[in-house]
């Protein structure tokens, strides 16, 4: 014989909707705006063209630099720096590697920005709309000093990057400019010593710049206490656009490097096998073997992202960079 059984009913339980916080899905919509924006795109699609002259150079060996190759961006040590907020902190294993996450204000921020628009003329650009591009130092450079500049336009270096130089509150060293930088290709080779001067720029933008010049030799004494500041350069970086993997030159890139960001930060950075996050008023610095013996790199962001760097020299006797005092 044979017995029925009645089959089992199939139930169709809806799956509950997942309930997706607000801020989680503002990030999503960012991301997926972030393509649609033509700059952000574009820059995109350039620096990754770019950089593939790193692969050709691997296959065929033809890159003369002798640089490292570069840290894999998905096999480096990842820094929580969010934890060491409110101090500054040299990394553990990278040496001279330094972070100070909020070291500049959000008023500090606003007023770097606000003094910037004004030294640049409205953000000006050398070679565009009628500006003209400033003229290279004589060589050599003539013993007597150029009279000092009061404003000075962005130029152009690299792919949607803009730099301008200045001098340093103390004002530059007369034998560096006449040297070294006089061949500094990243602001046109200029003379220095007609930069626009730190110690002349007014308003509370000075100030905190001025402040921010001595920040290192107090906040992160180990690394910085007893170097000059030789040059400082403001620099903007349009979304989706990246700085590529590189050392800084010796003769012109100074002992010991402080960058802070001033606005659009959201961007990571790697320092040899090191990468992290920085947000604006984050300052982060390279000095010993994080400057001279690994490469680094910024990545891009999603905002246009201003920047200052400054430079420092050598620590008396022990290392006369960039000339003795």
């Amino acid at each position: 014989g044979w017995t029925w059984r009645r089959p089992d009913l199939l139930f169709v339980v809806p799956r509950p909707r997942r309930i997706v916080p607000w801020t989680a899905a503002l990030r999503r919509m960012q991301r997926v705006t972030r393509w649609v924006d033509p700059t952000y795109l574009r820059n995109r699609l350039v620096c990754i063209s770019l950089s593939q002259s790193s692969f050709i150079g691997e296959e065929f060996q033809t890159d003369p630099s002798g640089l490292p190759p570069v840290f894999p961006r998905d096999q480096c040590e990842r820094w929580d720096v969010d934890a060491l907020r409110g101090a500054a902190a040299q990394h553990p294993h990278q040496r001279g590697l330094w972070i100070f996450p909020g070291a500049l204000s959000p008023d500090a921020c606003a007023d770097i920005t606000s003094a910037v628009e004004r030294l640049t003329g409205g953000h000006r650009v050398q070679g565009e709309q009628g500006v003209p591009v400033r003229a290279a130092a004589e060589k050599p450079p003539p013993a007597a000093p150029p009279a000092e500049e009061a404003a000075w336009e962005w130029l152009s270096y690299g792919h949607a990057r803009w730099m301008v130089p200045l001098q340093p509150a103390g004002g530059v060293c007369d034998a560096f400019a006449r040297g070294p930088l006089s061949e500094l290709h990243s602001h046109g080779c200029t003379d220095a010593r007609s930069w626009p001067s730190l110690g002349s720029l007014g308003c509370g933008g000075g100030e905190a710049l001025r402040a921010l010049e001595g920040l290192p030799a107090s906040a992160m004494a180990d690394g910085f206490r007893g170097r000059p500041p030789l040059f400082l350069q403001l620099q903007r970086l349009q979304r989706g656009a990246s700085i590529g993997a590189h050392v800084d030159q010796h003769q012109q890139g100074g002992r010991a490097i402080m960058t802070a960001v001033v606005s659009g930060g959201g961007s990571d950075v790697r320092v040899g096998g090191v990468s992290f996050r920085v947000a604006t008023g984050d300052v982060y610095a390279l000095e010993g073997a994080a400057r001279d013996s690994v490469d680094h790199e910024v990545y891009h962001g999603d905002e246009d992202r201003l920047s200052v760097t400054i430079r420092y020299g050598g620590r008396g006797d022990e290392d006369p960079y960039p000339y003795p005092r």
